[in-house]
């Protein structure tokens, strides 16, 4: 049996198991399922039983309100239209019920046995206990009621037996749920374990048939490829794709084996003629003759071998034919560095005298602007002070001046004041007028009065002739004031005038001293450049010399660099001339 067939044969095992599997999960699974038979058939039961125990199919509320009627025919209205509603409730419940398909008994039950005495119930109703409550009967009332009681109590027998039947056909589904759920997970499990079971068998004989097999053939393989010899092996007999494929690799192996051998001896040949061909361009080579070429024809494999080695003789004739050009080059500008460090040194030792002369010149003028750089900060110090002295002066003066405007004001203020003395005296005297006028006219009884009128007359005209001259010597005061004021404030102005002077020459000679101080840096630090450039150049006086002892190494390595390179042989002049063509087309380049 080949390879091909058994996982055909084993891929449809797992397909049939697979698919029945699928077939009986789906098919359990949608008894099972929510909306499915079983689902439906429970909810069915669930809901008759709703329907049952509580109305409207169980008619013990329409039976209530019956009860209600009896005993009060006044509320007929309200009662009716009650009762008219319930009925409308169980004709459209009973009406569901009619159209749901489900167990038969069941459906039986609810539609016929609870229904027909539901309906004498509600004819009784209808035709006997309404009418009755409508005229106010009381006998046929009674006589109604206990015919609708008797209806009642049939309904009822039939409900509960209906309501017990519901409640086992109930548990006999959940039963049959649950043992449903028991087959189905046991028939997958058994389908699992088969399964499983064929894949443990597959898979073992898989791996003993074809892996190991194949793992073999691949080391087999494997050896042939290092050059080992490969005997038959125990699966080279199989009749499938195994023992095809070991047949397959001896077809190979006698193949590949003839032509190795042939290969092997044009492959000597070959490379014996290179190695000649090589040794000789080598030994050509050693002997410094760079204008040697290989012209042998070389198989195509090797081809890149000759043309490489062609490259690289050509690449050393053009470098040694450069490095020639460059020696003589070099040879020149070593004797040209030679001459001019020569010179560099003697102009570099001149000018370094020079410098250190410079040098010292610096160093006291440096001095001498330092010093006057001091001297310019004292000044500017000495103007400091003269300026502070003349603002303190000048704020005296601002004092001065405010003490005399307020000597005028009080002055003023005091002038006021004997105006207002002066004018109480007048009043005063015109009030003793007053007094001795009607002293006068009072006789004898004014006689006192009139004394009195006298002595405050006189004492008036003292307080008017002591304010007038009050009067007199305050605008005489006044005047001398108003002098001194006028004296102080010009003080201040000529004095603001000195303070702004001192303050411009304050001004001029800070600017001076700030420059005369820059001056004084910059010469410092123009003294420090020329030490530091004395230094450099003394320096480069020393760096000249070994300049020029190194040049003149430089052109004995120069010349001894020309006599190794005059060894190589670079052949007839036409080819020396075109690669010197080649290396100067490179060098301007």
């Amino acid at each position: 049996m080949t390879i091909r067939s058994l996982v055909t044969a084993a891929t449809g095992a797992f397909l049939v198991l697979m698919l029945a599997a699928i077939a009986i999960g789906g098919g359990r699974i949608n008894e099972i399922r929510m909306g499915g038979p079983i689902q439906t058939n429970t909810q069915h039961a669930s809901d008759l039983v709703a329907d049952i125990l509580p109305p409207p199919e169980y008619v013990i509320e329409p039976y209530l309100e019956a009860s209600l009627l009896a005993r009060d025919p006044s509320s007929y209205s309200l009662r009716q239209q009650r009762l008219h509603k319930l009925r409308a409730d169980y004709d459209a419940r009973h009406t569901y019920w009619q159209q749901t398909h489900f167990d038969p008994g069941l459906q039986r039950r609810i539609t016929q046995d609870t229904h027909e005495p539901a309906m004498k119930f509600w004819n009784i109703l209808d035709t006997e206990l309404l009418p009755a409550a409508q005229a106010g009967d009381q006998a046929r009332i009674d006589m109604a009621f206990g015919d609708l009681t008797a209806a009642y109590e049939m309904h009822r027998e039939k409900v509960d037996q209906t309501v017990e039947e519901a409640l086992n056909y109930q548990r006999k589904l959940k039963t049959d749920a649950d043992n449903n759920l028991a087959t189905t997970l046991t028939l997958l499990a058994a389908l699992a374990g088969a399964m499983v079971t064929l894949f443990l068998i597959f898979s073992g004989f898989i791996h003993g048939r074809v892996v190991r097999p194949i793992r073999r053939l691949s080391q087999a393989m494997r050896a042939m490829a290092q050059g080992e010899a490969v005997s038959k092996g125990r699966d080279a007999g199989r009749q499938d794709e195994i023992g095809e494929a070991y047949s397959a690799l001896d077809d190979i192996i006698i193949s590949v084996s003839a032509k190795a051998a042939q290969e092997n001896r044009k492959q000597i040949a070959t490379q014996a003629m290179i190695v000649n061909e090589l040794g000789v361009a080598l030994e050509k080579l050693g002997g410094g003759v760079l204008h040697h070429r290989i012209s042998a024809d070389f198989p195509s494999e090797y081809v890149s071998l000759r043309e490489d080695y062609n490259k690289a003789a050509a690449a050393m004739f053009n470098a040694v034919e450069e490095v020639k050009s460059c020696v003589n080059q070099l040879n020149s500008s070593a004797s040209e560095i030679d001459s001019a460090t020569q010179d560099l040194s003697q102009r570099t030792e001149h000018q370094a005298a020079n410098l250190e002369e410079t040098a010292a010149a610096m160093q006291q003028l440096t001095g001498r602007v330092a010093e006057a750089a001091s001297a310019s900060k004292a000044a500017h110090g000495t103007v400091v002070d003269v300026r502070q002295k003349a603002e303190e002066n000048g704020e005296t003066v601002k004092s001065a001046i405010d003490a005399m405007n307020g000597i005028e004001q009080s002055a003023e203020a005091i002038a006021q004041i004997t105006n207002v003395i002066d004018g109480i005296a007048f009043q005063t005297n015109l009030l003793a007028l007053n007094a001795g006028v009607e002293a006068a006219r009072a006789g004898d009884a004014g006689k006192g009065f009139a004394v009195v009128a006298n002595e405050v007359r006189a004492l008036a005209q003292r307080c008017s002739d002591a304010a007038r001259d009050i009067k007199g010597l305050i605008q005489e005061s006044n005047t001398h004031i108003e002098g001194g004021v006028t004296l102080v404030r010009e003080s201040g102005e000529a004095l603001q005038q000195i303070m702004e002077r001192v303050g411009s020459i304050s001004g001029l000679i800070e600017m001076i001293a700030e420059s005369a101080t820059n001056q004084a840096e910059g010469v410092q630090q123009i003294n420090t450049t020329i030490g530091s450039i004395d230094r450099m150049t003394q320096q480069n006086a020393a760096m000249g010399e070994e300049c020029n002892a190194a040049a003149r190494i430089l052109k004995s390595e120069a010349d001894r660099l020309r006599d190794l390179v005059g060894r190589f042989e670079l052949g007839d002049a036409q080819f020396s001339g075109s690669a010197r063509t080649a290396a100067k087309a490179r060098k301007a380049a």
